[in-house]
């Protein structure tokens, strides 16, 4: 199923929670509306959003990103303020001093992150497209960012080379419903093994894939839902990895 699709079914389709989206999405769409136009309707203001990276350059690279390689890239659609925001409610900013990202794409997350990070603090953000990692460090230009391009299965070695030994919190947008079970399975252990005792992983997702992979690996698993993001998503915090 498309995401405009997706759109149509979960929004415009009598679901009395999404009445008020709806009307605004069935609109857009029924004039042919694009994806970014649609998503105009929940997202930042691009000055609030992103630090600037939710330009027409970003949508245009994450559109064709997604249509290249859909099994990898979670979504085109830029993050709304809903998603970030709730996502990122819970995190002790003040305990974070490393902290990985696994598909950041054009940066949304990211320079939500950075605008939390203390000033010594560390964001390794990795993606095995160079398309996004090439735009994230020319469109965020702070010393705390280091941008790798590569699989998340390969964070240790990245961490190590970069003389770190353990994150404090991992966050990750990667489409664990549609990434080769094995591939999966790696990343959850090896950020396992990366996270420090107290550590937290979160994970937003559009389908529940990752969740047992989770709750099988970490003694506290909490899960919610946020609608108003497009598309939905379900999200995920972890922590007390079972070492």
């Amino acid at each position: 199923m498309s995401e405009i699709d997706f759109v149509k079914r979960d929004f415009c389709g009598g679901n009395r929670n999404f009445k008020c989206v709806g009307r605004i999405l069935e609109r857009r769409i029924s004039r042919g509306a694009d994806m970014a136009d649609v998503q105009n309707a929940a997202s930042y203001p691009t000055s609030v959003a992103s630090g600037g990276t939710s330009d027409l350059k970003a949508r245009l690279i994450a559109a064709a990103e997604f249509l290249k390689s859909p099994n990898t890239v979670g979504s085109s659609f830029p993050a709304s303020h809903w998603l970030i925001d709730r996502m990122l409610h819970g995190v002790d900013w003040s305990q974070v001093t490393t902290m990985l990202e696994y598909g950041p794409g054009t940066g949304a997350f990211t320079s939500a992150i950075l605008a939390h990070l203390r000033p010594h603090a560390r964001l390794i953000a990795i993606d095995t497209s160079p398309s996004f990692t090439d735009h994230l460090a020319s469109a965020i230009p702070d010393r705390r960012l280091h941008v790798i391009t590569g699989s998340a299965t390969d964070a240790q070695q990245y961490m190590a080379d970069l003389g770190l030994s353990q994150a404090d919190c991992i966050i990750s947008g990667l489409p664990f419903s549609t990434l080769e079970p094995a591939i999966a399975t790696q990343i959850i252990d090896r950020s396992v093994q990366l996270l420090s005792p107290d550590g937290l992983f979160m994970a937003y997702q559009m389908r529940k894939a990752v969740r047992p992979l989770l709750e099988q690996r970490f003694s506290s698993v909490h899960a919610a839902y946020e609608w108003r993001n497009i598309p939905p998503c379900h999200l995920f915090w972890a922590s007390k990895p079972n070492k």
